[in-house]
């Protein structure tokens, strides 16, 4: 009889010890946000006493999906925001009054004051002095983009690493929870803290990818990016992520590769991705800048060989008249009293520019007087005529006011390679004083285009980082709203585990004071024996 009453006694007593140590590591980690509280579930069995049944572990992965879903949203919106802070870290002058609309208008000033007092040195020099600093500037902006872009193409791959072991880690936890499960079965499957590893686990991979958690009966997941493309399984699989190239791969297990990069939605994965085309747009905005610069700006020369039609056309093979150009073009041997002329292509309007150089370049009387004519094709994508003589007997005279002797300020084919002609300082010592006033009125048009795309650049930073600051700010209000709701739900109340430990314990005591009147009883009967 004795012997059977230790016997369950001493069962609640090792239960009631291992209540204590579970709410005793609820409070511990009473802090930890990975933690999930436990409870034991201790039920009774007559005759035999008390049972440990199992460690209960009050999580809701509905809530938990929620929450995660929302925490892989805000780290999307954080990371991108970095990102385009350094943007705006890179173009910081933009708002300090210093940065590219100053570098312009300072070009433009320069070049209506050179116009406007075409033989003064300061002004020269000026207007030399600003297209270097402007194309500095520009070939500067476009090294710094091209830096913070291959500092993201790093973490990217960084990312796309951590994603893979977070992964092959949540895996492993898959293989042990099974094992475990087995072998704790019979000891109330004790196992329940292991899982918190897990979900720290599960928490990171959100952060970096936008995911999808099911759980089984025995605490295994099986998790999927949210268009459901499966990175661990409940069958002891896992799957890989390659970024290469630019873009994000799902490797298949039959060895074929699927572009998740416009199926993302979140995480920090996106994020990084979104940051590589803003940073594409943003230096595509600049881009267009230095081009347009190198294709429109020109000035009027007085010896310079070279006509230009000033106004740059979009198709050289649409008829001129379609953009308003019309007129005869005249060509003179002026080494004659009066200038002999030697050829006209009457409305050239109906023509286009490709039957423009042409009619030119077949006409004998022209080619033997060394004229000659090319379509040239501009950095921006538009299109201009050049008609060469190298001989200063001869020139050119267009009546329609569209074609002027001139040449360009800047040269190069864009951002990379965007200069001041090197003979730039030459060829303002031969401007044509003539035509100052109409090129400064000319000016009026690649300046108003310049201002626009700078302003384009300018307002794309801009709104892009307020747009995802605005939402950050709202999806981060409803992150802290889903923890404390998951708090609520799965988090450990000190109060309540305080309340539970002095039951506990006082149970405990109860039952050890059991054992004392027991065993006084059995030495009484000894004694009596």
């Amino acid at each position: 009889m004795f012997g059977a009453s230790f016997g369950i006694i001493s069962q609640a007593l090792d239960i009631y010890r291992k209540s204590l140590d579970i709410h005793n590591r609820n409070v511990i980690n009473a802090n930890n946000p990975d933690y999930v509280e436990e409870n034991p579930v201790v039920e009774s069995f007559a005759p035999v006493g008390i049972s440990f049944t199992e460690v209960r572990r009050d999580q809701n992965i509905y809530y938990l999906n929620l929450r995660n879903a929302k925490l892989s949203m805000t780290r999307y919106l954080e990371e991108r925001s970095g990102v385009l802070t350094n943007v705006e870290g890179i173009f910081q002058e933009l708002f300090e009054g210093t940065g590219i609309s100053d570098y312009t208008n300072r070009f433009y000033r320069a070049y209506l004051d050179l116009m406007k007092d075409p033989t003064n040195e300061g002004a020269r020099s000026e207007l030399v002095n600003s297209a270097k600093s402007l194309s500095d500037f520009l070939k500067n902006k476009s090294e710094d983009i091209d830096s913070l872009d291959n500092s993201v193409d790093f973490s990217l791959r960084r990312v796309t690493a951590r994603i893979n072991e977070l992964a092959r880690k949540i895996y492993n936890i898959n293989r042990e929870i099974t094992v475990i499960y087995a072998q704790t079965y019979a000891r109330g499957r004790d196992y329940k803290n292991f899982l918190d590893t897990r979900d720290k686990y599960l928490r990171e991979l959100s952060e970096l990818i936008n995911i999808e958690v099911q759980e089984d009966e025995i605490g295994r997941v099986k998790v999927t990016t949210s268009k459901g493309f499966a990175l661990v399984d409940f069958q002891n699989n896992y799957w890989q992520l390659e970024y290469a190239g630019g873009k994000l791969y799902w490797k298949s297990k039959d060895g074929s590769n699927v572009d998740l990069t416009e199926v993302i939605e979140s995480g920090k994965v996106k994020a990084l991705l979104d940051a590589r085309s803003d940073l594409a747009r943003f230096k595509g905005e600049l881009e267009k800048i230095a081009t347009h610069l190198i294709s429109t700006v020109k000035i009027p020369r007085a010896s310079s060989g070279t006509w230009y039609l000033i106004q740059n056309v979009a198709d050289p093979d649409q008829n001129l008249s379609t953009y308003g150009l019309n007129g005869d073009l005249s060509f003179y041997d002026n080494s004659t009293d009066p200038p002999t002329l030697l050829g006209t292509v009457s409305g050239y309007g109906s023509m286009s520019l490709n039957d423009l150089a042409s009619a030119i370049n077949s006409d004998p009387a022209l080619t033997a007087a060394g004229f000659s004519a090319t379509v040239v094709s501009n950095p921006d994508g538009t299109y201009t005529l050049r008609i060469d003589n190298s001989d200063p007997r001869y020139s050119v005279s267009d009546s329609g006011g569209n074609f002027y002797e001139s040449s360009p300020v800047f040269s190069g084919t864009g951002l990379s390679d965007i200069e001041p002609v090197s003979t730039l300082t030459s060829d303002l010592e031969d401007l044509d004083f003539s035509l100052t006033d109409t090129f400064s009125d000319l000016a009026n048009g690649w300046w108003d285009s310049t201002k626009n795309y700078v302003s384009d650049l300018i307002n794309d930073i801009a709104t892009t980082q307020a747009d995802v600051k605005d939402k950050l700010r709202i999806e981060s209000a409803l992150l802290e709203s889903l923890d404390r709701k998951l708090k609520e739900m799965q988090g450990v109340s000190i109060d309540k585990e305080f309340m539970e430990l002095m039951k506990i314990q006082r149970t405990y005591e109860a039952v050890a004071k059991i054992v004392t009147a027991i065993d006084e009883l059995l030495q009484t009967t000894l004694r009596m024996v």
